[in-house]
C-alpha cells in the first residue's frame, strides 16, 4: 500500500469547500494518520469520523481519538461502512475507486451530502466546483437522495 496524506497547507482550503458548520459531520475515507481530522475537528468544532484500513495508521490515529471526543476512528475497508451520517465525504484514493464510491454514496445517501475529491474527478460526474491548489485539484459534488419508486 502506498500513502500520499493531503498536504497540512490544504487543510482550509478543504474545510472552505466543505463550507465547516458545528453541526456537519465529516467523514475522511482512508484517514491514514488523522491529522486532517484532528485539524478540523479542533479548529471548526465538528465531529469527524476516520476510516483506515492500514492497520498501522488506524492504531495511531485510533490512540490520539482517545483524547479527542469528536474524532471517531474506524478500521477496515470504507466499502463496507455505512456512510448515510455524514454531511460531507473527503477522500484521496485511486481514480478507478472514484466510481464505485460514487455507486455506493448515491445508494447510501439519506440527506445532501457534499464529497469533495482530491486529485482526479468521478468519471463521467459534473462536479459543482474545481479548486486548484499548487498541482493538486479538489473536485466538489454534491449527492441527493435518490427517489425510489414504491
Amino acid at each position: 500500500m502506498i500513502w500520499f496524506p493531503t498536504r497540512k497547507r490544504d487543510y482550509e482550503k478543504i474545510a472552505n469547500l466543505a463550507s465547516l458548520q458545528p453541526d456537519k459531520v465529516f467523514f475522511d475515507l482512508g484517514s491514514g494518520t488523522g491529522d486532517l481530522l484532528f485539524y478540523l475537528s479542533k479548529k471548526y468544532g465538528i465531529k469527524c469520523v476516520g476510516i483506515e484500513v492500514s492497520p498501522l495508521f488506524y492504531l495511531y490515529s485510533k490512540i490520539r481519538s482517545l483524547f479527542n471526543k469528536k474524532v471517531k476512528i474506524c478500521f477496515g475497508n470504507f466499502f463496507k461502512f455505512n456512510l448515510s451520517d455524514a454531511d460531507i465525504i473527503y477522500a484521496f484514493l485511486h481514480p478507478k475507486l472514484l466510481k464505485r464510491l460514487e455507486e455506493k454514496i448515491n445508494k447510501e445517501v439519506r440527506k445532501e451530502v457534499s464529497v469533495i475529491i482530491s486529485c482526479w474527478p468521478i468519471e463521467n460526474s459534473e462536479p459543482l466546483r474545481i479548486e486548484e491548489s499548487g498541482k493538486e485539484s479538489y473536485y466538489v459534488y454534491s449527492f441527493k437522495p435518490m427517489i425510489k419508486d414504491g
